[in-house]
């Protein structure tokens, strides 16, 4: 009786987790013993080929996953704003500023891009984190792309959940509440008056300490150049020696948020010869109260009040003789107390927000600005109103009305201007 014997060959090859086998399965011993040199030199070299293709299929997969590694700490975001706006005082005319080429539309019925705005944000180790954040818009005197942010944080190494961090570069200044809330998710289309003057921008540049003491309360505190990035004459530089001190502390509940602000710094107005220094100081309250509403859906009502001393622009054209730029020397006009330059200044805001359901969203604010308390007829009030249409996750659909109530002397009496405006305004975040 014959034997039969068998031969079989099982190559193990491990490329990265995974493990291939390869197994050829028995055949007759006469046969096997019918294969010559040639037929197993081929076999061995097949079996060398396919170990060389997995070897090289497992350094590609090795440098792929290094290259995963290194995109995860990249994280992208942004939103774009495209609207439309039409207003009481649109007129088809353009005012021309001075003799040069400058031109100012003073039509305000108009397509724009509000925002346009690109963060990237790098994780490069726990401990750290670097962001660029960019803008273009059109809703300015020019068509340009600008920095908005870009900052180094450090991470404390102490505590498990990293509860203290220290931020140097440009970023939101740490006052309030609105100044912090993103345009993508703020319920109408632009701040309030008070903040828009107070906090031209929103950003400076300087350092901040930020600490999460507990699981409601934290506190930050930065030192900042003073004049912000949207300062008319200073925007990237800082025209005195002094720096501005930022100091917030926030208690949140959950239903019942609050937080008092404050800020002091020096304010410079130059003029030929000695500048005038006057003292610049801000203090914020504000709060917000969360509910839920059966079957509607959640709210919110939310306030801020902001008061302090500031260089009154009515103030700088009445005590100086000459403005920025002109030929005549830019002097105090004669009697004049350089203290007069600054008064005290107050602004406020109550909001009421509510959801319709997963779709829908309401929204009402009345803002207002005093920019002198000691002054009347200068004061500037506004309703606003907006309803929000969720079309996807992404992008949401925003009508707002807005109705500003402001006094201007026309013959011989104070009255208020035709400047009521609809916004309507498409934006997609990703």
């Amino acid at each position: 009786m014959a034997e039969c014997r068998g031969v079989v060959v099982r190559v193990h090859i491990q490329a990265g987790t995974a493990l291939l086998t390869i197994t050829l399965l028995a055949v007759p011993a006469a046969r096997a013993l019918a294969l010559d040199a040639a037929a197993t030199d081929e076999l061995a070299e097949r079996v060398r080929r396919l170990e060389g293709a997995l070897e090289g299929m497992t350094e590609q997969v090795q440098t792929m996953q290094g290259d995963v590694d290194k995109l995860r700490k990249f994280k992208f975001s942004g939103y774009v704003q495209a609207r439309w706006e039409t207003g009481e005082a649109k007129a088809d005319t353009v005012q021309v500023a001075g003799s040069g080429p400058t031109l100012t539309p003073a039509n305000n019925e108009r397509f724009s891009i509000r925002r346009g705005r690109f963060k990237l944000t790098y994780d490069s180790a726990p401990l750290s984190q670097a962001v660029v954040y960019l803008d273009g818009s059109t809703s300015g005197s020019s068509i340009s792309v600008r920095l908005l942010e870009a900052y180094v944080t450090l991470f404390d190494p102490w505590t498990p959940l990293k509860r203290h961090a220290l931020t140097i570069g440009q970023f939101n200044l740490p006052f309030g509440y609105e100044i912090e809330r993103s345009s993508a998710a703020r319920e109408l289309p632009e701040r309030s008056r008070a903040e828009n003057v107070l906090f031209p921008g929103e950003r400076d540049r300087g350092v901040k300490l930020h600490s999460q003491w507990t699981e409601r309360f934290e506190t930050a505190v930065g030192i900042f150049n003073g004049p912000g990035i949207s300062s008319a004459e200073y925007p990237t530089a800082d025209p005195n020696r002094h720096k501005d001190l930022v100091a917030r502390a926030r208690w949140s509940q959950g239903v019942v948020d609050a937080a008092i602000s404050f800020l002091d710094g020096r304010q410079l107005t130059a003029l030929t010869g000695p500048d005038a220094h006057t003292d610049k100081r801000r203090i914020g309250v504000d709060a917000q109260v969360y509910y839920q509403v059966p079957v509607v859906g959640g709210g919110s009502l939310k306030a801020e009040w902001y008061g302090g001393h500031e260089v009154n622009p009515d103030s700088v054209k009445t005590l100086v003789t000459s403005a920025p730029g002109g030929g005549a020397p830019r002097l105090l006009r004669a009697g004049a107390d350089a203290e007069h330059l600054a008064t005290d200044v107050a602004g406020w805001y109550v909001m009421a927000v509510q959801n319709l359901g997963e779709r829908f969203q309401v929204a009402a604010r009345f803002d207002a600005w005093d920019p002198n308390t000691d002054r009347d007829h200068d004061e500037y009030e506004r309703w606003s109103l907006a309803g929000h249409w969720f079309y996807d996750g992404f992008t949401r659909v925003t009508v707002a009305y807005d109705a500003p109530a402001t006094e201007r002397l026309q013959g011989g009496r104070w009255t208020d201007p035709r400047d009521n405006l609809w916004t309507v305004q498409v934006q997609h975040r990703f």
